[in-house]
């Protein structure tokens, strides 16, 4: 598995670490998906990402390469200022760079002025239930790309992205990503998928 590495044009400013407010929601929602292994560490990468927006324009990730950490502190999240998927630009703060799927969620918050919050996750079973019935999915592109960009853009064409909060990334090995107004609606997004799952399997 390849990932991990951050694709897009950056500029980043090291900085003093976020303040918590910024981030203590995210990080109780990361402590459960983590306790899951929704987020975590598969031969010696981290996987999985989860933002919050904080302005039209601004959210708050987890940082690059931190999925193999059981708990993140506020030097562990960085703030997205800008960021701009057509020029595939991106500037960011904070004592550490942001997840090499940063822009990916800024596309996706660039769908709805209402989404508020982002999870990407991985799971084999997830991935690929969610590839064999009818749930909306990018085409074989890698992650972090100008491509991905565009299949988030295509798979939301013309449709209210909230009434189908979630999707499957068929070029990015086990990868899932769900959103909602909130955490709390996109974490419930991901159980209901795994709600389903359950069902199927019995």
């Amino acid at each position: 598995m390849i990932d991990g590495i951050i694709k897009y044009n950056f500029d980043f400013t090291k900085s003093v670490p976020l303040k918590k407010s910024l981030w203590k929601k995210i990080e109780k929602t990361r402590e459960r998906l983590y306790a899951l292994k929704l987020i975590g560490i598969k031969e010696g990468i981290g996987y999985g990402n989860i933002s919050q927006r904080i302005s039209q324009h601004s959210f708050v990730i987890t940082g690059t390469q931190t999925g193999h950490l059981k708990s993140l502190d506020n030097r562990d999240y960085s703030l997205i200022e800008d960021y701009n998927d057509k020029e595939f630009f991106l500037k960011s703060s904070g004592a550490i760079k942001p997840s090499s799927e940063a822009l990916t969620h800024g596309t996706i918050y660039n769908l709805s002025p209402n989404i508020g919050a982002v999870i990407h996750i991985h799971s084999k079973t997830m991935w690929n239930f969610m590839l064999k019935n009818s749930y909306k999915k990018t085409q074989n592109v890698p992650y972090g790309s100008t491509q991905m960009i565009e299949e988030v853009q295509r798979i939301y064409q013309n449709n209210n992205p909230l009434k189908n909060s979630k999707f499957v990334m068929s070029g990015h090995e086990e990868g899932v990503i769900t959103f909602g107004k909130n955490l709390k609606e996109a974490e419930i997004t991901l159980y209901n998928i795994i709600s389903k799952i359950v069902i199927n399997s019995k």
